[in-house]
């Protein structure tokens, strides 16, 4: 049988704990390695998917900006298509005014007619 001597033990005790801890480090590194890459595809698709949010929301604003100017437009269309109307009732109520003066004068040559 193989029989080591205390000193021979510990030499290869030492042995084995620098081969145990080299061996760990190193695997150690390649779980770091790893959860690094893990980390890095998990920011790359968080990246990607507030990229895609960005875009959609940049869309969605550039469309409702796009609704805004269409409905301020019309807005502006309607008000001056008021505005018209407006003068046009004026106009027309000065119209009446004068077409009834005309017809309270007609009517009083027509009664002072008869009455003669």
């Amino acid at each position: 049988m193989f029989l080591l001597r205390t000193s021979q033990v510990r030499a290869y005790q030492a042995i084995c704990l620098v081969f145990l801890v080299c061996f760990f480090s190193h695997l150690a590194e390649a779980m770091d390695i790893s959860a690094l890459q893990t980390a890095l595809s998990l920011a790359r698709e968080n990246m990607e998917k507030a990229k895609d949010e960005h875009e959609a929301n940049a869309k969605a604003v550039s469309k409702q900006q796009q609704i805004v100017e269409e409905r301020k437009k019309q807005l502006t269309d309607e008000s001056n298509q008021l505005d018209k109307m407006q003068k046009d009732t004026k106009r027309a109520w000065q119209q009446y005014l004068e077409a009834k003066q005309k017809y309270e004068k007609a009517q009083a040559t027509l009664d002072a007619a008869w009455g003669k």
